[in-house]
């Protein structure tokens, strides 16, 4: 759960961003990373030209930072409460951070240790498979959050 602040979240113009607009944003942002991830790899399976890879993996790593900028704005809109929102938009909205934050540390994770892997001999390969497992288990577990807080707010996305 978000830590408590005082001041309301704002955007980088300054207006203040309310909780709902926070979430309905992190949730459109999760539905992005998680295509692009899945075309990407979709792409890699079909051998795809390494020029559209290579572009579909830099569009891929935007729409991550862009997860990531979104759940840092959801935490600070966060931080002040839930306002007038019930538990159930609550939980769902910070699950769905949660699973935003464990994807993006876990897609990090498996860059940093893909990089070694080059520097290093192939001992290192069950680290690597270990990395990509739990990355997959996270963008399965943001697909829930997803579509859980999506029952609940059907127009957000």
């Amino acid at each position: 759960m978000p830590s408590a602040k005082s001041t309301p979240a704002r955007d980088s113009a300054g207006t203040l961003v309310p909780l709902d607009a926070a979430s309905d944003a992190l949730l459109r942002s999760a539905i992005e990373a998680v295509r692009q991830h899945e075309r990407v790899a979709k792409l890699n399976e079909r051998s795809a030209h390494h020029t559209e890879l290579t572009e579909a993996t830099e569009l891929c790593e935007l729409c991550h930072r862009h997860l990531h900028e979104r759940a840092e704005l959801y935490e600070a809109s966060a931080a002040v409460g839930k306002g007038g929102h019930d538990d159930a938009f609550w939980h769902a909205t910070n699950t769905m951070w949660h699973a935003a934050r464990d994807y993006a540390r876990r897609h990090a994770e498996c860059d940093a240790s893909s990089a070694k892997l080059a520097k290093h001999s192939s001992d290192k390969l069950g680290e690597l498979t270990l990395e990509y497992e739990l990355e997959a288990s996270a963008l399965l577990g943001l697909k829930h959050a997803i579509a859980a807080y999506k029952k609940l707010r059907p127009n957000a996305a």
